[in-house]
């Protein structure tokens, strides 16, 4: 699918990926260029790998890619592919035998959605796995709240998040859902196997149903004040939690 982008590291992480080749353009507004206040480093690189630098006047630039793209003075369309379920489990098994998946339960605020892709990438999960209704995808800002680490993490969306956990369930990996009325804490917990972590939304967190095909629920402890943190930080602590236990068990003398 089409996508715009905007932003220094989202427009530098679609070039250094691949998404943007020699050959193809990049869109910079005439007041930003004229300025000299787009990043220097990333005009180096447009430059070296022979991609077009086109300026836009500053109406023009807004009309193609609106106000937020605007102000940060960049912007570029790539193409966007989607992965297929099998393929992403086909390509998970190949590079990594124990696989960590997301899997999102109906989360619809693209702030979220961004940085959640963004922890990912840096986390080292295999891929994303999301509903096709009421859920958001790939936009523009999601592209921008990620950095662009969209590139680097596969997503796909599925039917029914319930009969793909018990797909999950049926193919060896383990399927643990993040609530804050769970008993058991992540810490609880041995990560130490193929495994797929469910975030809910964040108005109510898991679905009834979603919770019921888990094979465990898992909290965050908290000391004092708010019951629970929002969605996106949930999952950076539990998977840190979980880069620590199978990558940096121990204390480093």
């Amino acid at each position: 699918m089409r996508l715009i982008i905007y932003g220094t590291n989202t427009v530098r992480e679609a070039v250094l990926s691949g998404n943007i080749k020699k050959g193809g353009s990049v869109f910079v507004g005439e007041k930003k260029w004229k300025g000299g206040s787009l990043d220097k480093d990333l005009i180096r690189i447009l430059k070296d790998k022979n991609i077009n630098i086109t300026v836009k006047n500053d109406g023009a630039f807004i009309n193609e890619y609106g106000k937020e793209a605007f102000m940060k003075g960049i912007a570029a369309n790539v193409e966007y592919a989607e992965k297929q379920y099998e393929d992403l489990l086909d390509s998970s098994r190949v590079n990594n035998n124990m696989p960590l998946y997301l899997i999102l339960d109906e989360i619809t605020d693209p702030q979220n959605l961004g940085s959640m892709i963004r922890t990912a990438s840096g986390a080292g999960v295999s891929g994303i796995i999301m509903p096709k209704s009421n859920s958001v995808f790939i936009t523009p800002s999601v592209a921008y709240v990620s950095q662009g680490a969209l590139f680097y993490v596969d997503s796909v969306r599925v039917v029914n998040i319930s009969r793909t956990i018990e797909d999950l369930k049926r193919r060896g990996v383990w399927v643990a859902g993040l609530s804050g009325e769970a008993n058991d804490t992540i810490y609880d917990m041995d990560f130490n196997v193929p495994l797929a972590i469910v975030v809910g939304s964040e108005g109510r967190g898991l679905r009834r149903l979603t919770e019921t095909v888990c094979e465990k629920l898992l909290k965050i402890p908290m000391e004092s004040g708010v019951n629970s943190l929002n969605a996106s930080i949930s999952f950076a602590v539990a998977a840190y939690e979980i880069l620590r236990q199978r990558k940096y068990s121990g204390v480093k003398k």
